[in-house]
Parts: structure tokens; sequence; C-alpha cells
């Protein structure tokens, strides 16, 4: 493991020229932006493959956007680790807003910023990095299947049918599913436990047109206003959703005995000056175990064309998350039961429900946590965390089903100032560095589990 880790190190300049490579291409998996640059970042990350030694490389077609596959077959007698990225990235946002563009890689401070340096070009490199290290030095002890998709960022509708299509290439003993934050700069994780996500659209109408403001207000209904209402109502609590909430008394404990530091999370989170968060004694718990309800789009009548009129209707899409026990489904139906509940007699509510990805949770005190956090622990030189998150994955609970009864490992090497999905997204090098070391020693724990 030695050699591997000295090759690992001392190529930390080729493998950033590499990553700056692949966040060239704006390889954008969103419907309004071109399906070609996706092709272009699936094709790269292939060369890419083949450059470090990964042998069968392919492109896996989807109804959508490309994947590509590699595999390093050590011993047909070894264990068979499969190892899941992705390729597509997020829209670049309001470039304006960039330090430097966001698809040209720029070092600063010790970090690379660039679209796709953590989320998640620069996640499956550092395992490409500790495989070519370990093949090279003939310390692969384990066989290597990688899977890098087109579409985690639109999240992956294609990648069941994938999985079900090619299910003979991904036979495994186990997963490594690299595409989730560290704890803190320095600081690793394994995230055991997600929520899940439900959105609901609403509508409210109240009138066949729209009328004129003075002539018909103070006696005609405000759709808009009824709608603001009803959003408003939801924040004193979904019936019958809070008594589906169940936290093991062990993780619960684990959870508020992690640090949570207030105003780091108001300055990351980008809280306005003086505005408080939403619980007066917050801690993970709220994030990575709890509901929360998001109203992520409101709309009636455009500010650039509002005219002295009273609309007929007004729409808005809310974002339930979901937790252990509770699916998308349910979540929804209790959701549109509470907005109808408030809706006044005689205006139309109008509810959709259009589910999304499941809750997923492991038993945190799994055999494979404690190999995988050794592995962590010697390559960070640092304690890891046991950590949840409040988003939600889809293609997780797809993945947990090939390795049965062994969880899969969901890592990362995003930290909280990465600003993945924002502006000036970014790698801190030094903790990439770390994570590729991790990878070579997580390879040997693996090989020895069980």
């Amino acid at each position: 493991m030695n050699d591997a880790i000295a090759v690992v190190r001392g190529n930390a300049g080729a493998y950033q020229q590499q990553l700056a490579s692949l966040v060239s291409i704006p390889g954008i998996s969103a419907s309004a932006f071109p399906a070609i640059e996706v092709r272009r970042s699936a094709g790269a990350v292939a060369e890419t493959l083949i450059g470090n030694g990964v042998a069968n490389v392919r492109l896996l077609e989807t109804a959508g956007h490309p994947a590509v596959y590699g595999d390093v077959i050590a011993s047909h007698d070894l264990p068979t680790i499969l190892i899941y990225g992705h390729h597509d990235v997020q829209p670049a946002g309001r470039e304006e807003r960039w330090i430097s563009p966001p698809f040209e890689a720029a070092i600063r401070d010790g970090r690379m910023y660039g679209r796709g340096t953590s989320d998640d070009k620069g996640g499956f490199l550092a395992y490409l990095a500790a495989i070519r290290a370990c093949a090279e030095t003939g310390a692969l002890p384990c066989n290597v299947t990688l899977l890098i998709e087109g579409e985690e960022e639109i999240g992956s509708p294609n990648l069941e049918a994938l999985l079900a299509e090619h299910r003979a290439l991904f036979g495994c003993d186990f997963i490594i599913l690299c595409d989730t934050p560290n704890f803190a700069t320095g600081i690793p994780s394994l995230t055991y436990r997600l929520r899940g996500n439900c959105i609901v659209d609403v509508e409210v109408r109240c009138l066949a047109r729209p009328v004129h403001s003075g002539q018909a207000g103070g006696l005609t209904p405000d759709a808009v206003m009824i709608l603001c209402s009803i959003l408003a109502n939801l924040q004193r609590g979904i019936p019958g959703l809070d008594e589906r909430v169940r936290i093991d008394d062990s993780q619960l404990e684990a959870m508020r005995a992690l640090p949570f530091d207030a105003d780091r999370f108001k300055h990351d989170f980008a809280l306005l000056d003086g505005v408080d968060l939403t619980e007066t004694e917050p801690s993970w718990e709220h994030i990575w175990a709890r509901p929360s309800l998001t109203i992520t789009a409101i709309e009636a009548v455009p500010l650039a064309s509002a005219s002295n009129q009273i609309a007929d209707s007004a729409r808005a899409r809310l974002s339930l998350r979901t937790v252990r026990d509770l699916g998308s489904d349910e979540a929804g139906e209790l959701l549109a039961n509470a907005i109808r509940s408030h809706a006044p007699r005689g205006v139309q509510v109008t509810t959709t429900i259009h589910g999304g990805p499941s809750w997923w949770e492991a038993d945190p005190a799994h055999p494979i946590f404690t190999a995988a956090r050794r592995a962590l622990r010697r390559g960070f030189g640092a304690e890891p965390v046991m950590a949840g998150s409040g988003g939600s994955i889809g293609f997780v609970k797809p993945f947990a089903e090939l390795a049965g009864d062994v969880p899969p490992l969901l890592t990362g090497v995003q930290d909280p100032h990465s600003n993945a999905h924002s502006e000036n997204e970014s790698l801190h090098l030094g903790d990439w560095e770390k994570a590729m070391v991790s990878a070579v020693y997580l390879f040997h724990e693996l090989a020895d589990f069980r």
C-alpha cells in the first residue's frame, strides 16, 4: 500500500490536469442545454478511464444521456467493488457571480474552482487515481467496475433501466457511491441515511377570468392571497406527518452529540445578517431525520407584465422531504389533504402529486462502516463522522439491491465550502488527495472484509 500511496501523491499534479480538462466540458444534463455536450463529456470520461489503465471502457446508451462503463479485473477469485459517480453537471447559474469562468478550472488558495470539480468529477477521479496506483504497484487487492452516469443532476431517470439491461456487468460484493459531502474540511464522513422527496403542485382558482382590481376589489376573492394564506397555514404542521416520524434513540443521541455551529451554518447557507434559523435549538436531527417543507416555485402574474387586475388563479410547487417509514406517495396525500383543508368554501383548489425518490437508511453499526471508517481515518488523519443527508439521492436504493445485505458506502470529496450547485463551486485539493489515499486503504479493507 505504501508504494501505491506514494504513486497517488506523486501524480497529484497530473490528476489536477485531468480534472481541469473534464471541467472544461459543460456537460449539463438539464433539458434546456445541448445534449451533445453531455455526450462529449462521456467521451472525455471514457478517454480518461482508458488513459488510467481501465479496461473494457464503453458508453452505455440510455433513453437520455450516456453513461460510461469500465473495469479492472485483477482476478476472478477476488471480490468486486462497483464504484459509481456521475459526469453530468448543474447549469452555471449566474455567471456574473463566478470569480473565474465556470468551465475553466482555476486554482486559488488551495482550491480548484469550476463547475463539476467536487460534484462529481473530482469524486470519481479520486477513486480512479487509487485504482491506477494500486494496479501499477501490484497492490490492487480486488476487482473494480466503474459506472459514471450522465443523468444524476436530473434525477437519474434512466438508471434503473440501465442497471436492469446490463445487470451482468454489475455483479459485485461492495458498492461505493462517491457523491456525498464530507462533514467539514479535513473531516471525512460516511452517509448512512437520506431523506426522500415528494413534489406537490397546488393551484387556487377563484375567477373565470382576471378582473379589474378597482372595480371588483374589496368583495372579490384574490387567488394569490388565498394561496399565500394556505401556504402560511402549512407552517403550523401537516396532520398525520409528525406522528409518523420514528428515530432510533441511539441515532438521535449521536446526531445531537455532533457539533452544530449555527453561525457557521448561517454563513455556509448564505443567510442574510440578522436572519434566524427556524429552530431555536438547531441540530443535525432537523436536517437528517425530520421532514421539511419548502416552496420551490410560486406564480400568478409576472411582475413585468402586472396590471391593476385580480388574478383568476395562482400556483405553487411544494417540496416535502420525507423520512423513514414514510413513502413519497403517502406523504404527498398528507400534504394534499392539509392544503385542501385550509381552502375557503367554494374556492377551487387542485393538487397534483408527482412523487419522488424514496428515503434510505442503513444501520450505522454494520461492520462495513467500521471497515470504511478505518480507511478514512488513515487517509485523512481524522476521525470520520457517520452522517445523514437532508437531500435525496434516487439512485441509492437501486444500487443497494445489487449488493444484498451489505449497505453501499456513500462517500465524496465535497466540503461545506464547495458550493455544489451554486456559483463558484470548488474542490479542496488537500482533501482531494486525502480522499485518494483513503481509497487505497478502502480497497484493502474491503478485500479483507468478511
